[in-house]
C-alpha cells in the first residue's frame, strides 16, 4: 500500500507544479481561454458545428475536404464499401441538414445531422445520432433506421455519437436489430474521443487559419468536456509519474481497479447526506435510500412528495453515474393520463425563476410507465471524467446543491396548486 500512497504523493506534486507554472506564465499562455466557453454546445449546438463543419458548401470554404476525411476516418466501412464509391466520387454533391424530420415513417422525429447526396437514380444517406450528454428515446434509432430505408434502400448508414464505450441501448434499438445493422455496415457506434483524429486530418488539410484555429479550439473542448483533460501536458506529466516504474504502474492499475467502488462508497454517502438534509430541514418530500451499482443506465434516487402523486427523479442517464438529470415524474398507475396537467406543470417551471436550467423538456417514458412532466440535465453533467462532482459529494456541497434545486422544483408546483390535478 505505501508505493499506492507513494504514487499518489508524486501525481499530487506534480500537478501542483505544473499549476504553479502555468499562474506565473498565465498572460503568455492563457490556458483556460477557450472559444467553446462563448459558444451554445449543448447538443443542437454541437449537431451545428459538426454539420457546418461537413457541409461541402459550408462558410469553412474547404469544399468537400473535411467531409471526405470524417467518412474516411470516423466511418471506415463506407469508405471501403463498393457501394459507395458513386457517392465519394461525387461527394461535393452532398446536402447538409440539421434537426431534419422523420416524416417516411411518420415517426416525426428529428435526426440530429442528416447527409443526403443524389447522384444520377442513386441516393445516398447518413444520419448522425448526436448524443453528448442526454439519454437514448424509445425505439429512437430503430425509427432512423427505418426512415433511412425508405429515403435510401440501396446505401444508407446510421451513426450513434457519444462518448461512452457502449452504444445505444436497447431501449433505442434491440440489439438484435443493431447486430444485424452492424453485420450489414450500416451503423457505427462513433466516439467523440474518435473526432480528434478526423479533426486534425482537417487542421493539415484546412487552408485557412481562422479555420485552423477553430479546428483546434473544437478539439481542446472534446479534450476537456468528454475526456477530462483540462490540459495536455497535465495528462502527459500524470502519465510519465504512473508509467515510470514495474511499481508505479502496478500502483495505477490497483488506483484504477478501485475507482468505481470510490464512487459507489461515495454516492452512498450522497444519499445519507440528502436524507439528513430532508429530515432536519423537515422538507415536504422524502427519499428512498437506493443500492446504486453503477453498471446500468437509467439508476435513479427517488424523493417521494407529500400528498402528492408526483415524485422527483435524479436519475443517471449512462453508466457509472454519469449524466444526471433531475425531473419531476409521474407514473401511470397511479393516476390517469392528463396530458393537460402535465403540460401546465411544463409551463410553470419553464416560466420559473427558480428553476435551475432553462432547458427544461417533457416526455413520455414508456419504458418506467409513466410521464417525465419536466426534466433538465443537472450539472455539472460530467461525472465521468470530471472530478467536481466528486468532491462536491466528499464537502457536503453537492446534497445541498440538490435539494436547492428539488426545493425550486416544489416552490413551482406549490404555489401554482400543481402538487395534485
Amino acid at each position: 500500500m505505501s508505493e499506492v500512497q507513494t504514487l499518489i504523493n508524486e501525481v499530487s506534486q506534480k500537478v501542483q507544479a505544473l499549476e504553479t507554472a502555468q499562474a506565473l506564465y498565465s498572460r503568455q499562455l492563457s490556458p483556460d481561454f477557450n472559444t467553446f466557453d462563448y459558444i451554445n454546445t449543448d447538443e443542437l449546438g454541437l449537431s451545428r458545428i459538426l454539420a457546418a463543419l461537413l457541409d461541402p458548401k459550408g462558410s469553412h470554404a474547404q469544399q468537400e475536404t473535411f467531409l471526405r476525411l470524417f467518412i474516411e476516418h470516423c466511418l471506415p466501412d463506407m469508405y471501403k464499401a463498393p457501394e459507395w464509391q458513386v457517392f465519394l466520387d461525387s461527394i461535393d454533391k452532398t446536402k447538409v441538414f440539421v434537426e431534419q424530420v422523420t416524416s417516411r415513417n411518420n415517426s416525426l422525429r428529428r435526426m440530429d445531422i442528416y447527409l443526403q447526396c443524389q447522384v444520377g437514380d442513386n441516393s445516398y444517406g447518413v444520419c448522425i445520432e448526436n448524443k453528448p450528454y442526454a439519454a437514448d428515446q424509445f425505439e429512437q434509432l430503430k425509427d432512423y433506421a427505418e426512415e433511412l430505408e425508405k429515403r435510401h434502400p440501396k446505401a444508407w448508414h446510421l451513426a450513434y455519437l457519444n462518448e461512452s464505450v457502449n452504444g445505444p441501448s436497447e431501449y433505442s434499438i434491440k440489439a438484435d436489430d443493431l447486430k444485424a445493422l452492424t453485420d450489414k455496415k450500416r451503423f457505427t457506434h462513433l466516439r467523440f474521443s474518435e473526432l480528434l483524429g478526423w479533426l486534425k486530418a482537417c487542421q493539415v488539410e484546412c487552408q485557412n487559419h481562422s479555420v485552423c484555429e477553430f479546428l483546434a479550439q473544437l478539439i481542446k473542448f472534446i479534450q476537456k468536456q468528454f475526456m477530462g483533460i483540462e490540459d495536455m501536458n497535465e495528462s502527459k506529466s500524470i502519465l510519465e509519474v504512473m508509467s515510470f516504474s514495474e511499481e508505479s504502474i502496478a500502483s495505477s492499475i490497483k488506483i484504477a481497479l478501485s475507482t468505481h467502488e470510490m464512487k459507489k462508497q461515495l454516492v452512498e454517502k450522497l444519499q445519507r447526506d440528502l436524507i439528513t438534509i430532508i429530515e432536519e430541514k423537515s422538507k415536504p418530500y422524502s427519499m428512498i435510500k437506493t443500492d446504486l451499482k453503477g453498471v446500468n443506465r437509467e439508476e435513479q434516487i427517488i424523493f417521494n412528495i407529500k400528498e402528492s402523486v408526483l415524485e422527483f427523479c435524479l436519475g443517471f442517464g449512462g453508466t457509472v453515474f454519469n449524466c444526471p438529470y433531475l425531473g419531476i415524474f409521474i407514473a401511470n398507475e397511479d393516476v390517469s393520463q392528463d396530458h393537460e396537467y402535465y403540460e401546465k406543470i411544463l409551463a410553470e417551471c419553464k416560466a420559473s425563476n427558480g428553476i435551475a436550467s432553462e432547458n427544461i423538456k417533457a416526455e413520455e417514458d414508456k419504458s418506467k410507465g409513466g410521464y417525465w412532466c419536466a426534466w433538465y440535465n443537472f450539472e455539472p453533467h460530467d461525472w465521468w471524467s470530471k472530478t467536481e462532482p466528486w468532491e462536491q459529494i466528499h464537502n457536503g456541497k453537492m446534497a445541498h446543491k440538490i435539494i436547492k434545486e428539488l426545493d425550486g422544483y416544489y416552490k413551482v408546483l406549490n404555489d401554482n396548486k400543481l402538487l395534485s390535478k
